[in-house]
């Protein structure tokens, strides 16, 4: 036997280095059910929060329509509520779009913070 296997034996190296190997798996594994544990979560945040939009446009959509033939009573026509609110959307959309720079920068922010927040 020779000084390189009897001090290998010794010391078990190869135990040691076999231990070090499985430890390394164990936290690559760890970490990657961590990741998926939260890519599972955000998705599932997202799923829900986009029905609850989808949910929330229809609400809107009816609103608007039951302004619309509210004020068509108010006016006593069957066409000028139709045409205030969407005159209102018109005026909206205008502010809107000259407005998109600084829309998109508090998107941006509010997305960061939402990431920020995820631990993504």
């Amino acid at each position: 036997m020779s000084l390189k296997s009897s001090i290998s034996d010794y010391f078990k190296l190869d135990e040691l280095k076999e231990n070090l190997l499985n430890l390394v798996e164990a936290k690559f594994e760890l970490k990657k059910l961590e990741v998926q544990e939260k890519l599972e979560s955000l998705i599932a945040k997202v799923l829900v929060k986009l029905f609850m939009a989808v949910f929330l446009i229809i609400v809107f959509f009816f609103l608007n329509i039951l302004m619309a033939v509210g004020l068509n009573y108010l006016t006593n026509t069957v066409w000028a509520g139709y045409v205030i609110v969407g005159g209102i959307y018109f005026v909206l959309w205008l502010i809107f779009s000259t407005q998109t720079t600084k829309v998109e920068a508090v998107i941006k922010r509010k997305i960061g913070e939402i990431l920020d927040e995820s631990g993504i």
